[in-house]
């Protein structure tokens, strides 16, 4: 008896543990920020990612839409470079910030070359 009355309180507390848990994988802010920590690959592929998003805005003439993605590029490349591991790295995310100062500006052509900079950068640090 009292080793059922055990296994029924353990199951129920694993419930009360994982209930919470499960909601909170469901939950898409959350399991946005659960990807991020600590998962150096999927920083860069944002950061090449949203390089790219970044360029093909600015060769279109949106500028606003060229500093929105060289944004999202720039937190995935200062994520991936925390700590310090890789100077091309570094290098990007210098050319990121020029291109969303020059794409706030509204100097796409500017902000493309040093998007451009920058997606040269981080495919080279793969």
């Amino acid at each position: 008896m009292f080793r059922r009355s055990l296994t029924m309180t353990c199951a129920a507390a694993m419930l009360v543990i994982s209930a919470p848990l499960q909601a909170r994988a469901e939950d898409p802010l959350s399991h946005a920020i659960d990807s991020l920590i600590g998962n150096h690959d999927y920083h860069l592929e944002q950061a090449l990612s949203h390089t790219q998003e970044a360029i093909s805005h600015g060769e279109a003439g949106h500028a606003h839409k060229l500093s929105q993605h060289a944004r999202y590029a720039l937190m995935n490349a200062d994520a991936q470079y925390f700590g310090g591991r890789n100077p091309h790295v570094y290098e990007a995310t210098k050319h990121l910030k020029a291109a969303i100062k020059h794409g706030d500006m509204g100097h796409t052509q500017i902000g493309v070359s040093h998007a451009n900079e920058a997606l040269v950068h981080l495919k080279v640090s793969k």
